[in-house]
């Protein structure tokens, strides 16, 4: 598996559920997403697309990047907005081939994405296919580099195919969790409560701001 392998069949997943939502699905709130629909979450991986291939990066990943794409198709049936990021796809895998690694967040940000939405319409997050798995081990190198910037103490992470210290020196705690689990601890989907709760050894609290990338959400979340 491969990075353009890995948003290919994102893209896909999410175009084939978006084809099976009703008006109201496709409005339904985002518990992962607040002040999102469905729709809007559509709108923001279409607008990532539409972006990337414009060279429109300044503040890439930032609040009021991703709102300027919700905004720009604000109106929109959620047809429309599939149908734009269906209309570019041969271009985005071009691009996300050629970039390799240097797409490996636009890849992590469509598959969050697509757990985000499967949990709004009440389906079960995909919990054990390759992507997850590649997913899993490819996030590690970046939070390995978190970790050790953050100079907090090192933390062992050990799922179904990943037994890795993040950080140098010995583990003050071990997580031992689910590739998609993790993942979803990462990414920011889970409360504090919930991180705390996952399976550790020893006392993560110190470590744990090291440990995902965007703000926790405050009530807990279930995909």
């Amino acid at each position: 598996m491969d990075w353009t392998e890995v948003y290919a069949l994102t893209r896909g997943r999410l175009l084939d559920q978006a084809g099976r939502l009703d008006e109201h699905a496709a409005v339904a709130a985002v518990p992962a997403l607040p002040g999102w629909s469905v729709t809007d979450a559509y709108a923001h991986v279409a607008g990532v697309c539409v972006d990337v291939l414009a060279g429109n990066l300044e503040g890439a990943g930032s609040p009021p990047w991703t709102a300027r794409q919700v905004a720009d198709r604000s109106g929109w049936t959620l047809a429309a907005i599939c149908a734009e990021w269906s209309d570019r796809s041969t271009e985005i895998d071009r691009w996300v081939a050629d970039a390799g690694g240097q797409a490996a967040f636009r890849c992590f940000d469509a598959w969050s994405h697509e757990q985000d939405i499967r949990g709004a319409v009440k389906l079960a997050g995909e919990r054990d296919d390759d992507r997850v798995h590649y997913l899993a081990a490819s996030a590690l190198d970046t939070f390995d580099r978190r970790v050790a910037e953050a100079g907090v103490p090192p933390v062992r992470v050990v799922t179904e195919t990943v037994d890795r210290v993040l950080g140098s020196g010995d583990p003050a705690a071990s997580l031992r969790t689910g590739d998609y689990e993790l993942m979803r601890i990462l990414f920011g989907r889970r409360s504090r409560a919930q991180i705390l709760g996952a399976g550790w050894e020893g006392d993560p609290e110190p470590s744990l701001d090291a440990l995902h990338l965007f703000d926790l959400p405050t009530s807990d979340l279930a995909d």
